[in-house]
């Protein structure tokens, strides 16, 4: 509106109207496609997997026949869908393990993915250091090296990704080494505390601020993928080390999260009950629509 001194903003605070929905897919191709199959943006598709990114890999592990059921909100101004989001509660059945997450908020405001024992969802280490790329050698004591051309233990995971590719740091921790390292090329090796050890070679560059001794927190950009070393394509190798020793990153049991303080296990329980009730009476009817 015009006064004597110009233009004043008026705003006007419209009430958001929320409305749950749910919903559930099987994986044929890919996550994405039963995403959209399932009616949801490739964001709340994102939101799925990241809930469940410190127990699936998502880039190696998913197979056809993996499941979902989600519940989750949608907010409207006006009639008109504002968003998607957030996700309530959701079930991921990957390779017949079965996962459960459910957003609760504690008496301190703190929101979070629980599983329902009431375990945090987000744990010290990622599945994966890298969003979505496909394999091209799983974790093997022999393997035959590409550019090497002889028998030679293969003590990692390699993710065929693009050049350029962001690389993640899959914990929070410390830098130790980062620069040329034999026939990695490009290599960064991060310390966490005393026990864990994570590597990442053949990458094409690092990220800036990524320097030796450099604190790193997890999800964090350290740099990015590449073939530099003994590589034949571009590609990310990647180690999980245990004491020093080499662990298959797929299948290592990485450090549990800590709980909820029992002075709040009560009204957890209390709050998720209905959402996982619902949860389970998703999955009863996909299964009996999916056998007419």
């Amino acid at each position: 509106s015009q006064s004597g001194e110009g233009y004043k903003a008026l705003k006007i605070d419209r009430p958001v109207e929320k409305k749950i929905r749910s919903t559930n897919g099987v994986i044929q191709d890919s996550l994405f496609a039963a995403g959209h199959d399932a009616g949801l943006s490739d964001r709340l598709t994102m939101q799925l997997a990241d809930i469940f990114g410190w127990d699936i890999d998502f880039a190696l592990e998913i197979r056809t026949g993996d499941r979902f059921s989600l519940i989750y909100e949608e907010q409207f101004v006006d009639g008109k869908k504002l968003r998607s989001g957030p996700i309530l509660a959701a079930e991921f059945i990957n390779q017949g393990h079965v996962y459960k997450a459910i957003r609760y908020t504690d008496k301190e405001g703190r929101t979070a993915y629980f599983s329902p024992d009431g375990k945090r969802m987000q744990k010290a280490f990622l599945r994966t250091p890298v969003k979505y790329a496909r394999i091209s050698s799983r974790f093997t004591r022999k393997r035959w090296h590409p550019v090497l051309k002889k028998w030679r233990s293969h003590k990692g995971v390699d993710y065929a990704a693009a050049r350029g590719t962001p690389i993640r740091a899959t914990g929070d921790g410390k830098v130790i080494v980062r620069g040329k390292k034999g026939g990695y090329g490009n290599a960064i090796y991060i310390q966490h505390g005393r026990k864990y050890t994570t590597v990442y070679g053949h990458l094409s560059r690092f990220a800036k601020r990524v320097k030796k001794g450099s604190k790193v927190h997890q999800g964090q950009i350290i740099g990015y993928v590449g073939s530099t070393g003994l590589a034949t394509g571009p590609h990310l190798h990647y180690e999980f080390r245990v004491n020093g020793i080499h662990r298959n990153p797929l299948t290592v049991k990485l450090p549990a999260s800590l709980p909820l303080e029992k002075s709040q296990m009560a009204d957890f329980h209390k709050t998720t009950s209905a959402w996982l009730a619902q949860l389970d009476t998703l999955h009863l009817v996909d299964v009996a629509s999916s056998s007419h």
